[in-house]
C-alpha cells in the first residue's frame, strides 16, 4: 500500500509531531502555572507548537518549495486548521454521544488526526520528498533507497531528486 520511503518519511514526521507536542506542552504548563486562562493558554501553545511544527516539517520530513511561500503557509495553517477541526469533533462525538473518558477518546482521536496531518502536509502542502538529509541519513541508518539517484530537476540543489 505504502512504500517504505513513504514509511520511512511518516517515521520522520512522528518525530515532528513528537517535538511539537512536547513543545506545545512545555509552553501550555508553565502559562497555567503563571495564572492564564486553559483555554487561552491551550490556543496559545497550539500556536507555537504549529510554529516548531512547520519548521521541523520542513527539515526532517518534507521539502519546501511546492508553492510560494505565502501560499505554502497558508495550506499549512488550512491542513492545521482541518486537523483542529477533526480533533474537536472527534472529541465531541467519542465522549458525548459515545460516552467515553477524555483520555480513552483522546487516545483514539491522536492516531486519526495524525495521519490527516501528515498526508495533508504531503499531498496538499510541501513537495512529497524527504529534505535530501533526512533522505541520506535514512538510507545509512535503514540501508535503503529513500530516493532516487536521478538528475535534479532543479538547480541549486544537486541533490533533489524526480518527483514519482
Amino acid at each position: 500500500m505504502f512504500s517504505r520511503v513513504v514509511l520511512l518519511q511518516f517515521g520522520w514526521y512522528l518525530i515532528v509531531g513528537g517535538l511539537s507536542f512536547i513543545a506545545d506542552l512545555g509552553i501550555f504548563v508553565p502559562l497555567l502555572i503563571v495564572g492564564m486562562a486553559v483555554l487561552w493558554a491551550s490556543a496559545v501553545s497550539f500556536a507555537i507548537g504549529t510554529v516548531v511544527n512547520y519548521f521541523l516539517s520542513t527539515q526532517l520530513a518534507f521539502r519546501a518549495g511546492r508553492f510560494h511561500p505565502s501560499m505554502e503557509i497558508g495550506s499549512f495553517l488550512a491542513v492545521v486548521l482541518i486537523g483542529l477541526g477533526l480533533t474537536t469533533a472527534s472529541m465531541y462525538v467519542l465522549t458525548s454521544w459515545m460516552h467515553l473518558p477524555g483520555v480513552p477518546a483522546k487516545v483514539i482521536t491522536v492516531p486519526i488526526v495524525l495521519v490527516w496531518n501528515f498526508l495533508g502536509r504531503r499531498f496538499f502542502v510541501f513537495q512529497p520528498e524527504m529534505p535530501a538529509r533526512t533522505a541520506a541519513l535514512s538510507a545509512r541508518l535503514f540501508g535503503s533507497r529513500t530516493h532516487e539517484n536521478r538528475p535534479s530537476i532543479r538547480s541549486g540543489d544537486g541533490d533533489t531528486p524526480i518527483p514519482n
